[in-house]
């Protein structure tokens, strides 16, 4: 059975047809509101799908949206609950927008799917695929530092001037980690002490890289912590045991939207 799934072409990113939606709805046993309206798309892992021990598939609700209900905000991963991403409409050159939800997830036989094939009309795009999947993961898997760190910068950054820096420099700096002592919220007669390491995209980026992450530190001085000279580097001259050592600050939603490499985790 698993294998006739397969043959008939689903994978992960994967789209329900609306009329298969329709006559999924009495079988799905789901505390979501599920209406034919609705659009599913396929969350489990190629592999999971084509697995004999994985007797269920995982789907994400999906619904359509006009370009007037499209929110930035929720565009390119930056927010870790609700995704806003374009897919290709076969049938129009018009790109179809849609909102998911992570928590908006269901789980079918695999055999309800045998009948069917995968919506031919509707697709992502590789690189949006990608964005799908790093999302669903992302809200196991993000980076997350501690909660009084994050406050003291937000305090004294109310204009987001982070955030600026390293959009401007996204083409030349493709990652910022910080190493945080102590790794926990502090008590307010307590200081952080703070490494910064940013990855260069290539040799000749270093200085401009090496001028944003000096910009970047002289914020975190102004939330009154102890910041080391920012070292630069590029990803071959960075070794994995130094990279075990920080933590990445999440801006992956800049690399999703300036087509520029995800960074690579610290996790490797």
């Amino acid at each position: 059975m698993q294998r006739i799934l397969e043959a008939l072409g689903w994978r992960q990113g994967s789209f329900v047809k609306p009329e298969t939606v329709a006559k999924l709805i009495g079988d799905i046993d789901s505390t979501f509101t599920i209406s034919a309206n609705n659009l599913l798309v396929v969350a489990s892992q190629s592999c999971d799908v084509a697995s004999s021990q994985e007797e269920y598939i995982e789907l994400s609700i999906v619904r359509p949206l006009s370009a007037e209900a499209f929110n930035k905000q929720y565009s390119h991963n930056r927010h870790p609950r609700i995704l806003h991403i374009e897919a290709n409409s076969n049938s129009s050159d018009e790109k179809v927008i849609l909102e998911l939800k992570a928590h908006e997830k269901i789980q079918i036989k695999k055999s309800l799917l045998e009948e069917f094939k995968p919506d031919s009309s509707i697709n992502f795009l590789e690189g949006n695929l990608n964005q799908y999947i790093d999302w669903l993961a992302g809200r196991y898997k993000r980076p997350a530092l501690p909660t009084k760190f994050d406050q003291l910068i937000a305090s004294s950054d109310k204009k987001g001037k982070r955030k600026k820096i390293a959009k401007r420099a996204n083409e030349y700096l493709t990652g910022i980690y910080v190493d945080i002592y102590p790794n926990r919220d502090i008590k307010d007669e307590e200081t952080y002490s703070v490494n910064l390491l940013g990855i260069a995209s290539n040799d000749q980026s270093i200085a401009s890289a090496t001028d944003a992450l000096n910009e970047y530190a002289d914020i975190l001085k102004d939330a009154g912590m102890d910041v080391s000279v920012p070292k630069v580097g590029t990803e071959f001259k960075i070794s994995v045991g130094t990279l075990r050592q920080y933590q990445r600050i999440d801006f992956d939603y800049l690399s999703y939207e300036e087509n520029n490499p995800i960074p690579p985790d610290t996790g490797i």
